[in-house]
């Protein structure tokens, strides 16, 4: 059973367009499975896992830019590809701090590294969490491609 992409109407196997909305139905874009009936609306919907993902965990994601606290999200939904990523990303950054944070130690050259970087870790901190509300998995500047966690 295959779907129309555009409208959802229910489209006999192998037809080329939609017999309702005349959208080219293309096998290549996966048209079966893209959609399921709901009920209360009494139509067929868009059904995305990935998009159901994002929606189910941006609440706890956040916490993956709150330190040590990236691992409450990636311990409680470790099968979630969209924590797993702010999960690693919030590693990224708290590793970044911790490190920062032995340089300041430094008199003079380790003050300036680590005021830039701690202005640098501000700034990733809103970015992540910014990045989360949107529902996007945009890798942080600089560090996003440094991957710890699988």
């Amino acid at each position: 059973m295959a779907f129309c992409r555009q409208c959802g109407t229910q489209l006999d196997d192998g037809v080329a367009f939609c017999t309702s909305c005349g959208a080219k139905n293309d096998e290549s874009q996966g048209t079966s499975g893209q959609y399921q009936y709901n009920a209360q609306a009494n139509q067929y919907q868009n059904y995305n896992p990935q998009a159901n993902d994002v929606e189910e965990n941006k609440l706890i994601s956040i916490l993956c830019y709150f330190g040590i606290l990236f691992l409450i999200p990636y311990l409680v939904k470790p099968e979630s590809p969209f924590v797993k990523f702010h999960s690693n990303q919030g590693l990224v950054l708290f590793i970044l701090s911790l490190l920062l944070s032995v340089v300041s130690r430094i008199p003079f050259i380790g003050w300036l590294v680590g005021a830039v970087g701690g202005i640098f870790v501000f700034v990733c901190f809103i970015l992540g969490i910014v990045n989360v509300c949107n529902g996007v998995t945009k890798e942080l500047p600089l560090i996003g491609k440094i991957q710890i966690l699988k």
